[in-house]
């Protein structure tokens, strides 16, 4: 699973948002992109350490700003088995519990979002 961290206020993170259609489509990896608005799920960007939108997250992996198709294409195919294990774990709803206790243990990084 993939967050991108957004806001309502941010002109790029709509901008990161298609380039992840484009490139997801391209290399065939599933939807599991996962929004979280920094504005109501302040909670869980603190968790995470996310000072600016937009931010990609998966497990270690972090990327923020908009990155060139290059770059986003190589954190994509870094990410890929990650995608692939938490798509077979379960829904993003179990997720909740883990992105609470980041604040105690910060090396398991997962959170709960909603659907791009």
């Amino acid at each position: 699973m993939i967050l991108l961290f957004t806001s309502d206020h941010c002109a790029w993170c709509d901008v990161l948002k298609m380039m992840l259609d484009d490139e997801s489509g391209e290399l065939g990896i599933p939807e599991t992109v996962f929004e979280v608005d920094v504005d109501r799920h302040h909670h869980i960007a603190e968790a995470y350490g996310i000072l600016v939108v937009p931010t990609l997250v998966a497990g270690m992996q972090k990327i923020s700003g908009v990155p060139t198709h290059s770059d986003l294409k190589s954190f994509l195919l870094q990410v890929s088995p990650t995608i692939q294990s938490t798509t077979e774990r379960g829904a993003p709803s179990s997720v909740i519990r883990e992105a609470r206790g980041l604040r105690e243990s910060p090396v398991d990084e997962k959170a709960i979002a909603r659907p791009m």
